[in-house]
């Protein structure tokens, strides 16, 4: 029996995670840790896409964790260096 407002999975309900992991951009962004620049709906969309993508990848042997979590490191890292910075590109 279906619980009202119990946590739902992100293949159940995919807006509520992007929802909630762009409020999460967005609030970095306000508080300065993020790049004001960047689409916040848009890199949710990315980062839950490629989590998922790479699990199925490690799942199958394609790509081991280490690998995988370097790949998720990059784009975070990207995000969450806010321009002009000092960081290089």
């Amino acid at each position: 029996m279906a619980v009202p407002g119990a946590a739902r999975t992100p293949i159940d309900n995919p807006d509520a995670a992007e929802d909630a992991l762009a409020g999460l951009i967005r609030q970095a962004q306000d508080s300065a840790p993020a790049d004001p620049g960047v689409d916040a709906r848009t890199e949710a969309i990315s980062l839950l896409a490629m989590a998922a993508t790479m699990g199925t990848s490690i799942l199958v042997g394609r790509r081991g964790p280490d690998s995988a979590t370097g790949v998720l490191r990059h784009h975070l890292d990207r995000i969450f260096t806010p321009t002009g910075s000092g960081a290089s590109a």
